[in-house]
């Protein structure tokens, strides 16, 4: 009797362990088919993010800067500057608009400082007019000048161009434009434009004949970043997940988010640097500000388009199936900020410290809180 209940208890216990295990293995199975699908779907996300949102932003910028030097090229009317005027506005605005997606050749190759530091060094600007009062002619004081505008920061940029092009939000008169000035600018906007044919090409995109000979005389040689972002999880890129990717189209945001709350308004509003304000001559402060937003917002909603809603394969689209609440709170800060920041006291470099400056900081601060929610929770399943 005493071996027949050993017996019992032994095939009890097996017959529960091999529950048990048949039990784990389909939780195991379960957890590996979510994460399949999960990954399955983001990739695609990847691949859209390369090839709906970021080419398509970047080739705007760089068509946009080929005819801003063309336009300053062929200043010789008031009506060529304004023209010109309008084409910086252009252009800055897809700048602005890929400054969520700055990680990459944007920083690797120090394009983003390159291109957009400021303020402005007028004391070195004014340090070489007065040092080479024949620039427009002198052909080894612009060789000089040409490489201090190609290895430098802060004397080159969208901000020297805006420098050159406005005063006080308005385009200059033309019979104030010297023509040191006007070559110098034109200088300013060619780099411009290489530096946008840099960024087109580092992430795979299509650049003409014409533009690859620039390429060519810049030696400038880069890895497919584009094919490396949509290869996530596969040999050879340097995201060793495809979820890796994403999270990184949310910490992309997560900057420049950072970045516009508390130093791009955060800076002059707290009275830390006052002088620390961008775009100051065309008084184009605040729609800097709202382009980034939306950059953050093509990032996760899909494309590249403001008046789109969500796209099927986006951040935003997975979160809506996964995250519902998570997802709710960001589209909700989205609109918030938009509306905060579009609603400062214009112009902002002789508002800084409006009350709505403050308001913008604590919407985009709640944006950033929003999207950091998403991003653990994308990162936690």
């Amino acid at each position: 009797m005493k071996m027949k209940v050993l017996l019992s208890i032994a095939v009890l216990t097996a017959a529960t362990f091999a529950f048990t295990a048949c039990s784990d293995d389909k939780d195991d199975n379960k957890e590996g088919n979510e994460l399949e699908a999960k990954e399955s779907f983001l990739a695609t996300t990847n691949k859209d993010m390369v090839n709906k949102t970021i080419l398509p932003i970047y080739t705007n910028l760089m068509n946009a800067n080929k005819q801003l030097v063309e336009a300053i090229g062929k200043m010789e009317t008031q009506a060529d500057v304004n023209k010109a005027c309008d084409l910086w506005k252009i252009a800055r605005k897809s700048w602005e608009q890929s400054e969520s997606f700055l990680y990459g050749p944007a920083t690797d190759f120090g394009i983003d400082p390159h291109t957009d530091t400021w303020p402005f060094d007028r004391a070195a600007f004014d340090n070489y007019i007065s040092r080479y009062p024949d620039l427009a002619e002198d052909e080894d004081a612009q060789a000089i000048v040409s490489e201090a505008i190609a290895t430098g920061q802060s004397l080159t940029g969208f901000h020297a161009v805006e420098y050159l092009l406005f005063r006080e939000g308005q385009p200059r008169k033309i019979a104030d434009i010297t023509d040191n000035e006007a070559w110098f600018c034109q200088i300013a906007a060619e780099d411009l434009y290489l530096a946008s044919i840099k960024l087109v090409s580092a992430w795979g995109g299509e650049v003409s004949a014409e533009q690859a000979q620039l390429l060519e005389e810049a030696e400038f040689e880069s890895r497919d970043y584009g094919e490396n972002f949509i290869n996530a999880g596969k040999a050879g890129s340097t995201y060793s997940t495809v979820t890796l990717a994403s999270v990184q189209i949310l910490e992309g945001c997560q900057d420049i988010l950072d970045e516009v709350a508390h130093s791009k308004i955060g800076h002059p509003y707290t009275g830390e640097d006052k002088n620390y304000i961008e775009s100051p001559h065309a008084y184009n402060s605040i729609q800097d500000f709202y382009d980034n937003v939306l950059s953050c917002a093509f990032a996760i909603n899909g494309g590249a388009d403001k008046e789109a809603s969500y796209t099927a394969t986006s951040l935003m689209a997975y979160a809506m199936s996964h995250y519902v609440k998570e997802a709710a709170d960001v589209k909700v800060a989205f609109d918030v900020a938009l509306n905060k920041v579009s609603s400062m006291r214009r112009p902002f470099v002789l508002n800084y410290q409006d009350k709505s400056a403050g308001e913008a900081i604590e919407a985009l601060e709640a944006l950033d809180d929003a999207v950091d929610a998403l991003k653990k929770k994308l990162q936690e399943s």
